[in-house]
């Protein structure tokens, strides 16, 4: 059981109805936006001792404007055993909580689906193959109208649907929409679904996640409908590279621990074909382009992080302690506060967006006339020297 705090770190977002399977307006982040919130420090609290996974992920959906979906497989009523404060990027608040439910974070697009851990690293490989697939099949057959159904399948929109609706109808909405045809639409599950908003996605990538969380999947077929199917034993996408000679000799050592499945056939002359899952393909990318993976949040220095807090009627005393708890090397004395006359009990409501530490405490101790200094080792509160 979580021993809770009655801090209220939630800056709240308030979602607009939603609607079957139709574009919404834009509110949820997406693309560069979305790529630097995920830097973004973020520190988490609960409102209730009773808060579960469904309502810590609504939180943080809520306050940073992003689209979290769970899992139809994970309990969204279970509570959440994580030590206060949970803090970091927010990249790494997410695995946190969701490690926390034995899960993992995918990110679909713009959208972070909690998945099972027994299922990490298969949902953007499906949704990759899916497209791969169907670029192949109008290759294969070209014709202006295949080039507009393709268009419209990997047009990127933004999606939503009601609480209880069903997948098989949201699936069906979908192929209407995109015009095509399924075989055997009974073979979806009935089911009943919380409500959700994905930005930026395509009917492909829906359908995919969709029905991968039954363990289904499907095929295009040569009519250009679509077949439900079990979820194949072998999801991977298949790539050609064109890269130096040396490069050739030293891709499968570079990528071989870390994706030890990937297969890596030459075709010729400073051609490779190389079959493996979306990380695999990405991480190839960052390494032809030079490009180095991204530092996690625990690796930069707190004086080089960004805040971004709401604080409501809360002490100065609780306040302080609070960013004390969460990482940030306050060094402060209540007490010879206290003494000189310092109302530490005071409240204070202030709300910074990317503020650096020094103008984070600008915001904190401003109303009470509090010096401070930050150095390159710690935030001085009322510093005596």
């Amino acid at each position: 059981m979580i021993k809770t705090s009655n801090l209220y770190w939630i800056v709240l977002f308030l979602f607009s109805s939603v609607i079957d399977i139709q574009a919404q307006p834009m509110g949820l982040l997406s693309g560069s936006e979305l790529e630097k919130k995920l830097d973004e420090w973020t520190s988490v609290t609960f409102l209730e001792e009773d808060e579960t996974f469904a309502d810590l992920c609504q939180q943080i959906s809520s306050s940073q404007s992003i689209s979290i979906v769970l899992d139809r497989r994970l309990d969204p009523g279970r509570q959440v055993n994580l030590q206060l404060p949970i803090s970091g990027s927010l990249r790494e608040v997410l695995q946190k909580v969701a490690s926390d439910q034995q899960a993992v974070v995918d990110q679909l697009g713009d959208a972070f689906v909690i998945v099972p851990e027994y299922r990490a690293q298969i949902l953007r490989t499906l949704a990759a193959m899916h497209e791969e697939n169907l670029k192949e099949f109008v290759r294969k057959s070209p014709s202006q109208a295949r080039s507009q159904w393709l268009t419209r399948l990997l047009r990127r929109k933004e999606y939503s649907w009601r609480r209880l609706s069903e997948p098989r109808q949201l699936i069906e909405s979908l192929a209407e929409e995109a015009e095509f045809a399924i075989n055997n639409p009974e073979q979806i599950p009935h089911d009943l679904w919380r409500a959700n908003r994905i930005p930026a996605t395509n009917p492909i990538e829906l359908i995919s996640l969709f029905l991968f969380q039954y363990d289904m999947s499907f095929q295009w077929e040569e009519d250009g409908s679509m077949t439900i199917i079990p979820l194949p034993e072998q999801i991977a996408v298949t790539k050609k590279y064109r890269l130096p000679s040396a490069q050739i000799k030293t891709v499968e050592e570079r990528f071989q621990k870390d994706f030890p499945a990937a297969k890596y056939t030459a075709r010729g002359s400073g051609n490779i074909e190389i079959t493996g899952s979306a990380e695999l393909h990405d991480a190839i990318n960052a390494w032809q382009s030079g490009k180095t993976e991204k530092e996690s949040m625990g690796d930069i220095a707190w004086k080089d992080k960004r805040y971004t807090l709401k604080v409501e009627r809360k002490a100065l005393s609780v306040v302080l302690a609070y960013l004390k708890e969460a990482g940030l090397p306050v060094v402060y004395d209540l007490e010879a506060m206290k003494a000189r006359g310092v109302e530490v009990d005071r409240l204070v409501t202030f709300e910074t967006t990317q503020a650096d530490a020094q103008e984070l405490f600008e915001k904190i101790c401003g109303p009470f006339r509090l010096p401070f200094r930050v150095t390159d080792e710690a935030i001085l509160v009322d510093p005596q020297d």
